[in-house]
């Protein structure tokens, strides 16, 4: 019988992403893969489209104690039921949910896949209370799943994982999903830089709307792109405020959010991409613009150094270094060679390390080695033994 691995999820967007991505790939003869997610989501059509069985709990976003019990008194009934020899939990909430719910449910392995720790959105005492819930449940976790490797430092030096329990396998995407893709027709001439993600604090929007202030001048036919507004929160309406002030209305547009084919069909039409975002586990939208040959211009924050090697297949600035941001952008847009070359550079890159086929063998052995007879203990699971199976 197939060892059953259950995925716990309560988020969607990128996290969305990677695990559809993994639970399409995963080889069927080696483990049987369930997920519980919230119903009525995008991931669970999209998982029970791929005969994945899914389980739908009632997890939400932000701390609420009374569904947060609901919703673990059901995973530990489900983990009990269905016997899972791995309960993998996804993301902040479905993370810490999933590890509680596998030690009082009596599941053999608890493995955390932070994609982006939840503390690092936060500021002030709510950064230091979540950060002291991450170190908590470490007793819980008999291995973390680190996206990138600034995850991966992060995960030992500040959430105190100990280096045993830590493995990296980096985020992936698929090359053939930009098979057939047509760019987006804009509706104005001119070049156009883009960027895509929800519209929020982590990804850092007052500095996208500041430096295409600072490009405009010098390239007035430049045209900024945000793909994954049309939320109307307090926050986007301030963004819309600060593009008005700046007279940019008809220089920088918010697009809603809209499908993954979508999304790739808008970054084709692109010149540049930008990643504005202060953290991130692997910018999955990042090695999309790789995939498709765009040269990126990131902020120098976790997932996002980890992709982009600056004067190689793009640039990497400071945080807030609005000026240095614009300079890179503006050495791109006047210099197409430049900009080809360094396309390339991004293809070759995820070609060489973030491919899915790739990376879910790798996740795959990380199961087998941690549910070995002879296995001393899950930190035994080396990343060298890992990439030596592969």
């Amino acid at each position: 019988m197939r060892p059953r691995i259950l995925h716990v999820s309560q988020t969607t967007g990128g996290v969305e992403t990677s695990i559809i991505l993994l639970l399409r790939h995963f080889d069927a003869t080696r483990f049987e893969h369930h997920l519980a997610c919230p119903p009525g989501t995008t991931l669970e059509v999209r998982a029970r489209e791929l005969g994945v069985r899914v389980f739908p709990v009632k997890m939400v976003r932000g701390p609420n104690p009374v569904r947060d019990v609901a919703a673990l008194i059901t995973l530990i009934r489900l983990i009990r039921r269905e016997e899972y020899a791995i309960v993998h939990g996804h993301s902040a909430k479905g993370g810490f949910l999933a590890r509680l719910a596998a030690r009082l449910g009596g599941a053999r392995r608890a493995f955390y896949h932070p994609r982006g720790f939840s503390y690092m959105s936060q500021r002030g005492l709510a950064r230091a209370f979540f950060l002291r819930l991450e170190r908590w449940a470490v007793r819980w976790t008999d291995l973390a799943v680190a996206a990138s490797e600034s995850e991966r430092r992060r995960a030992i030096d500040e959430v105190r994982f100990p280096p045993s329990r830590v493995v990296r396998v980096f985020n992936s995407i698929d090359l053939t999903e930009i098979d057939g893709i047509r760019p987006t027709v804009f509706g104005t001439s001119g070049p156009v830089v883009l960027t895509a993600g929800r519209l929020a604090y982590q990804k850092n929007p007052e500095m996208f709307v500041r430096v295409a202030t600072l490009v405009v001048r010098e390239r007035p036919d430049a045209r900024f792109v945000w793909v994954g507004g049309g939320f109307a929160g307090p926050l986007e309406k301030r963004i819309r405020k600060m593009i008005a002030k700046a007279r940019l209305e008809d220089r920088v547009e918010i697009l809603p959010w809209v499908t993954k084919q979508e999304t790739l069909a808008a970054i084709a039409a692109c010149e540049v991409f930008v990643l504005t975002s202060r953290f991130e586990a692997l910018g999955n939208v990042t090695m999309e613009a790789m995939m498709l040959g765009k040269p990126a211009v990131v902020a120098d924050a976790d997932g996002s150094r980890d992709l982009v090697e600056s004067e190689t297949n793009g640039f990497v600035v400071a945080l807030d270094e609005d000026q240095a941001m614009a300079k890179g952008i503006l050495e791109l847009l006047n210099d197409q060679a430049l900009a080809t070359r360094m396309g390339q550079a991004g293809r070759r890159r995820v070609e060489r390390d973030f491919d899915i086929r790739r990376n879910v063998r790798l996740l795959e052995n990380v199961y087998g080695g941690a549910l070995a007879d002879d296995a001393r203990d899950v930190g035994a699971v080396t990343v060298g033994e890992i990439h030596n199976e592969v």
